[in-house]
């Protein structure tokens, strides 16, 4: 195409002290137009002076060492659980940070044990009264007494956080040796205040920096590591390091109740985000929320004040900032960034509803090992090929929602040493500035379908999903022609299935926050979903979708779906018998059985009129069914693969009855797809694959274009071209 495309800008670029000459190639390579500093590095100064903008990473709450040390009493906090101790006679003692890494844990010996912490009797499933049990802060031991034999008893204590996540675990990772940073809580008011005096102070001494890049915010998510330095728990949504007694006592007086340690330690599950969320745990979010927006408001109001700009890292400590909550945009940021290896987190940052910048930092991180713990920047690593192999996920989420700019992040230092690397991250930089140059961030042409991914946390966790293969789903679905919403089961229950949408979508392990748990008891939720598709609506069931045992079934939308799943509680029910459909809509462009990973086992069909499309011996693997006006798809599992993806594009169009709306701006070639952007008259067509492919793509007029890629490649066509 003839149109003239950026040669620069849209990219940032990390850098190191030392190797300046080099970063100075990389920058005219890469066309970078902004520099940020890594942890663990610092911006050189001749590269302030480039004309390049400046970010200036920050973390607020570590920033400030000397103060940090000075005052570990205000160190952030958690509620740790000690491990399940079996009592062989009436009394059990317990190491209570046994289990843990005691050089990222402190027990908190400041305040009173007998009123924030709990022991309790597991077994029974009941409180020890604090009478009963005594704690020694020199062995950190906690002393039961008159247990009864072979109960099980487990202590519910606080610690202070004494070296920070993020810090530990680079530290961890590459053998950093060194002073252990730690965290303060910004919830202590005399915490709050220094953070604000602090920032004025940084803002001072740092006169070039352009954009602050907060990093992030307050509260690491969860991660907790075992007495041999391994992960223990981690949980990327999950509430934990903001847990403070005074944060408990002001929870109370602002919601009406007080909270006990077992709503955060929840049996040890410590609220996963697999599991179904309590009114509790989700008033906790909520109240946390609001502070970590004020205290965002307060920081950015102080940037802007001195003239520049801000933006949150989403990842680390970004616990509290929600960004897909109501009081996002009250924060006040320019910007927002996030980690990227795939779709789901490109649509991540590109779906979030507040206009600010958005920025993705791409994969490999310039480590020696990636996220596998396998060579990356390190010998018998290729930082090329893993580079390749997210950018293909990325490029094709962005083709539905551009971000604003792409970014890397680590050492430098270790990219240099792989040339091919260098050279293949400014191609990938140049299609980025022509996917801007031709479509000019306008919305692609999209269909008329339109999604609604059903879960416990709805919108609030937009593109997170962890269940059966769910995130594969969701990955699939960011680059499909649709729209897609998150709901929750309380905005059906409230409201029924939002207006407009055609396709209902419930994925997940049975008792999950995915699947949904007890709300299938719900009649409102029950009948409101039969009802939205006998009067036209679909709906596709993943894995163990409206799953829970009631009424002589297990998929309480069997009736829909078509299929139930037997529990080895109705051997001797009979099942309607079917047979497979030689051929169907959804089905036709498999080549060969398709691969789902993990399904769901002995699921058989509800009703006589289910129609078997794949089945392994008596096992109903992909089934679909005709209920009332409307139409359900059910299948066993689901795993991301390119076959796979025009399997469930084409399970949504004919759920929604719109077979024939398909093959509007639509590639015949499974391995490669499209996106045509109306306002700009562009259309984008790529290879999702390493090899050449060739494919018919087809226009939403009736025109094609037959077109030859080669590995990896994209193409830009005009839409006049298919007239």
């Amino acid at each position: 195409m003839s149109e003239t495309v950026e040669t620069k800008g849209r990219m940032t670029l990390p850098v190191e002290q030392g190797i300046e000459e080099e970063l100075r190639s990389m920058i005219q390579k890469w066309g970078a137009d902004a520099v940020r500093n890594s942890d663990g590095t610092e911006l050189p100064e001749e590269l302030k002076d480039l004309g390049l903008e400046v970010y200036s990473t920050l973390c607020m709450v570590r920033a400030d060492q000397k103060y940090a040390k000075a005052n570990m009493d205000k160190a952030q906090q958690k509620y740790l659980c000690s491990a399940f101790v079996t009592a062989e006679s009436k009394m059990v003692k317990i190491d209570i940070l046994k289990e843990y890494y005691k050089e990222q844990f402190a027990i908190d010996t400041k305040h009173n044990p007998k009123k924030w912490w709990e022991v309790i009797d597991r077994t029974a499933d009941k409180k020890v009264a604090p009478k009963n049990w005594d704690f020694n802060p020199k062995t950190g031991v906690v002393t039961v007494k008159d247990c009864k034999p072979y109960h099980q008893y487990s202590v519910s204590f606080l610690v202070y956080q004494i070296w920070d996540s993020t810090s530990m675990y680079n530290a961890l990772t590459n053998d950093w040796a060194g002073e252990h940073p730690t965290s303060v809580d910004p919830y202590q008011p005399e915490v709050f205040e220094h953070l604000l005096k602090f920032l004025d102070e940084w803002l001072e001494r740092n006169p070039k920096t352009d954009m602050v890049r907060f990093t992030s915010v307050a509260y690491h998510f969860t991660n907790i590591y075992g007495h041999d330095a391994n992960p223990k728990y981690r949980d990327w949504s999950g509430y934990t390091d903001c847990i403070s007694p005074l944060a408990i006592e002001d929870f109370k007086k602002a919601k009406g109740y007080a909270l006990r340690p077992e709503d955060f330690i929840q049996g040890g599950l410590f609220n996963d985000v697999n599991a179904v969320p309590a009114p509790q745990y989700l008033d906790w979010i909520d109240f946390i929320n609001a502070f970590v927006v004020k205290l965002c408001r307060a920081w950015n109001d102080r940037v802007h004040k001195a003239g520049r700009k801000s933006m949150m890292f989403f990842c680390d400590h970004w616990i509290g900032t929600e960004p897909y909550g109501e009081r996002y945009a009250k924060a006040g940021f320019d910007g927002i960034v996030n980690a990227c290896k795939n779709g789901l987190e490109a649509r991540r940052i590109a779906d979030v509803p507040v206009d600010i910048v958005k920025e993705v930092r791409l994969y490999p991180y310039f480590f020696p090992v990636n996220l596998k713990n396998e060579p990356s920047f390190a010998p018998g690593g290729n930082p090329k090929q893993e580079c390749v192999d997210f950018w293909v996920d990325v490029r094709r989420a962005l083709a539905r929602n551009l971000v604003d700019r792409i970014g890397f992040g680590g050492y430098p230092s270790l990219a240099i040493k792989y040339p091919d690397f260098i050279d293949y991250v400014a191609q990938l930089s140049e299609e980025f500035r022509t996917m801007h140059a031709h479509t000019k961030q306008s919305k692609p042409y999209q269909s008329t379908v339109k999604v609604a991914v059903v879960n416990c946390w709805g919108k609030l966790r937009s593109w997170i999903c962890k269940e059966w293969e769910g995130g594969g789903l969701m990955e699939t679905l960011t680059g499909l022609p649709l729209e897609v919403q998150f709901i929750n089961f309380s905005d059906i229950e409230k409201h029924g299935i939002p207006e407009g949408v055609q396709v209902l979508i419930n994925t997940g392990n049975e008792g999950t926050a995915w699947s949904g748990g007890a709300h299938w008891l719900n009649p409102k939720i029950v009948a409101a979903v039969r009802e939205f598709v006998h009067n036209g609506g679909g709906l596709i069931g993943i894995g163990e979708p409206t799953a829970i045992q009631n009424q002589g079934r297990f998929f309480q939308l069997a009736d829909v779906l078509g299929v139930d799943k037997e529990r080895n509680l109705s051997r001797g029910k009979s099942k309607p018998e079917t047979t497979s459909q030689e051929s169907h809509f959804i089905m036709e462009d498999q080549d060969g059985a398709p691969n789902l990973g993990k399904c769901a086992d002995q699921v058989y069909a509800y009703t006589a009129q289910t129609q078997a499309l794949v089945k392994n011996g008596g096992d109903l693997i992909i089934a679909a069914n005709e209920c009332g006006k409307g139409r359900a798809v059910y299948l066993a599992g689901y795993k991301h693969n390119w076959a796979n993806t025009r399997m469930i594009h084409r399970a949504i169009f004919w759920t929604a009855n719109k077979e024939s709306e398909l093959k509007k701006w639509f590639c015949s070639n499974p391995l490669t797809e499209c996106a045509a952007y109306p306002e700009t008259g562009k259309v984008f067509i790529f290879n999702n694959t390493g090899k050449p492919q060739s494919t018919t793509v087809h226009s939403d007029k009736g025109g094609t274009v037959e077109v030859s890629l080669d590995a990896y490649a994209s193409q830009w066509r005009e839409m006049t071209d298919f007239e």
